[in-house]
């Protein structure tokens, strides 16, 4: 079994077995590591939908199972499917903060600018940098930026 940790929050990778033996490590320990992992916060992304039923059994805490997909770290993962409609999603909903961008860009084009390259263009840089082969998701948000905010920006 494999983990992998930011800060408060955990992965762990491997057999059914191996995290379940993790996760009751973790229930056993957890003021040792000053960590309290809660079932109702955890979410169990299997591979195979034929073990659906094996990780239910396994795991009976109220832990949520799943195997489409799920965000995690500010990322996604799962199926092509699932990834794609996420991000989807996501772009549609920064594709709505530039049109709120560029009305305000007519009155105010630095802080609008400004807005941009320091606020809004981190939402998405960490998607392109951790979810491979999604480049083409991205079209309806660089149309925003070529032809809403930019034109507005400069006139």
């Amino acid at each position: 079994m494999k983990q992998v940790w930011y800060a408060d929050d955990g992965s762990a990778v491997g057999s059914l077995v191996g995290v379940k033996k993790c996760w009751d490590y973790l229930q056993a320990n957890r003021p040792d590591f000053g960590y309290c992992p809660k079932p109702a916060k955890t979410i169990l992304l299997i591979k195979d939908s034929s073990l659906m039923q094996a990780a239910q059994k396994i795991f009976k805490d109220g832990i949520k199972t799943t195997y489409h997909g799920e965000h995690l770290l500010g990322s996604v993962i799962g199926t092509e499917s699932f990834r794609e409609q996420y991000i989807k999603n996501k772009v549609e909903g920064w594709v709505k903060d530039f049109q709120s961008l560029s009305k305000y860009a007519q009155d105010d084009p630095q802080a609008s600018c400004s807005a941009f390259i320091k606020g809004l263009s981190s939402r998405w840089t960490h998607f392109q940098r951790t979810v491979p082969d999604v480049s083409e998701l991205f079209e309806p948000l660089e149309n925003a930026i070529r032809d809403q905010l930019i034109p507005t920006l400069v006139g």
